[in-house]
């Protein structure tokens, strides 16, 4: 037989299979093996964009402050901060992608960050997920939509020639944006003063102390008389204004102030 006529009945073949529960194309694995595939990558263009030291400061000086029980009473922490940036795409405007028997809604307001791509006659091309299980759509890195709709079987790509893509508006085309995260080490050094309730006719306060080398930091519980008036936690002056197990209002003094 011909050996166009070959590939052009291996070709109806796996369109008929493709189009039949949900593009399930296992029992086609011999043709489907026979025809031109394209080798799928993980996408990670993550990178780091820098590195500082970053100071929590919760020392609010002179104000009448009230915070819970597990609350912060006062804090002054210190961390390694970095910041990573990822490549990722937002639709131009509304509108979708359709097909012969799929549709994607596209909206400007979700941006879309692939984890795949293939490439295609040298280009690369990211994979847009369906509703579909292992049915995508392509754009490249201009944000154009491809023609075609593509399956992945084996971690091989497979472009699905008779399922034409069209971008309604016309117009419609996936823009680069950069999404950036920060990512906060263990504390360093610092400490954190916590209020823990009332009990006994006492308040109670658990004191941590960071130095760096245990991230959970140097537990220390401490209690003062129930009463307002002045207390002293880790060099630091408080005025007490009352209390109970629920609650503690209190003013962090300055230096001056203290006598």
């Amino acid at each position: 037989m011909n050996k166009n006529l070959l590939v052009c009945a291996a070709l109806l073949l796996l369109s008929g299979c493709l189009r039949a529960d949900h593009y399930d194309i296992l029992p086609m694995t011999g043709i489907a093996d026979n025809l031109r595939s394209y080798s799928v990558y993980n996408f990670n263009d993550e990178t780091n964009t820098g590195n500082v030291t970053a100071r929590d400061n919760e020392i609010v000086m002179n104000k009448a402050l009230t915070v819970k029980k597990g609350e912060a009473v006062l804090s002054d922490k210190f961390y390694d901060k970095s910041t990573f940036e990822k490549l990722a795409f937002i639709p131009n405007k509304r509108g979708g992608l359709h097909s012969l028997t799929q549709q994607l809604l596209l909206n400007p307001r979700e941006d879309y960050v692939p984890d795949k791509y293939t490439k295609i006659d040298g280009v690369r091309y990211y994979l847009l997920a369906s509703p579909i299980d292992d049915f995508y759509y392509l754009f490249d890195d201009d944000g154009r939509f491809y023609e075609s709709a593509a399956i992945i079987k084996n971690d091989n790509l497979f472009l699905i020639q008779d399922e034409e893509i069209m971008a309604y508006p016309t117009d419609l085309k996936m823009n680069k944006i950069l999404k950036n995260r920060e990512e906060i080490s263990n504390v360093r050094k610092g400490y954190e003063v916590k209020y823990a309730g009332a009990e006994l006719d006492r308040i109670w306060f658990d004191l941590l102390n960071y130095d760096g080398s245990d991230s959970k930091g140097k537990f220390e519980r401490i209690s003062f008389p129930n009463q307002p008036g002045l207390i002293t936690i880790n060099g630091s002056g408080l005025r007490v204004l009352k209390a109970d197990d629920d609650k503690i209002t209190f003013m962090i003094l300055s230096y001056e102030d203290l006598f």
